[in-house]
């Protein structure tokens, strides 16, 4: 925990990350989770919106699409990032994904404080995050809450 943390009021925005989303990222991060489903076998990721063409097209999409928890996890380092233990050991996040992340754009997660409250030495801020695309839409919007100290660290 730092002074800085403890210290953002209501309207103070976070550090904003930068992302460039490229289809090879899309496909490790899509390996890494097939990875993570198979117990570290190496098994061929099935044909999907993520990693194939044609599945993409044939639902409509321009190309294929980084998946939302691609997008989560943007979000998430923003909030790691200026929280620390803080938010990885008892920080929430919701989001709700409202327009497709293509490869060739580039995205940044945002944050801003939308509420303070301070109780038993403790700061818990409420945040709006959002991850904005290249032209200024937002393709993922959600809420973040941390508590600072965490009682979990």
């Amino acid at each position: 925990m730092t002074r800085k943390q403890v210290e953002l009021q209501v309207g103070d925005r976070l550090v904003p990350v930068n992302k460039r989303v490229t289809q090879e990222k899309i496909n490790r991060f899509e390996a890494a989770g097939r990875a993570l489903i198979t117990a570290g076998e190496v098994l061929p990721a099935p044909a999907n919106i993520h990693v194939d063409a044609e599945r993409a097209r044939k639902m409509g999409l321009e190309q294929p699409i980084a998946s939302g928890q691609m997008s989560f996890a943007y979000i998430h380092e923003m909030l790691a990032g200026q929280f620390g233990e803080d938010f990885r050991r008892g920080g929430k996040l919701s989001a709700t994904f409202r327009k497709p992340v293509y490869g060739g754009d580039t995205v940044t997660a945002f944050g801003v404080v939308t509420k303070r409250t301070v109780s038993d030495q403790r700061t818990t801020l409420t945040l709006a995050v959002w991850l904005q695309n290249q032209i200024g839409e937002k393709t993922s919007v959600g809420t973040a809450e941390v508590t600072i100290p965490s009682p979990l660290t």
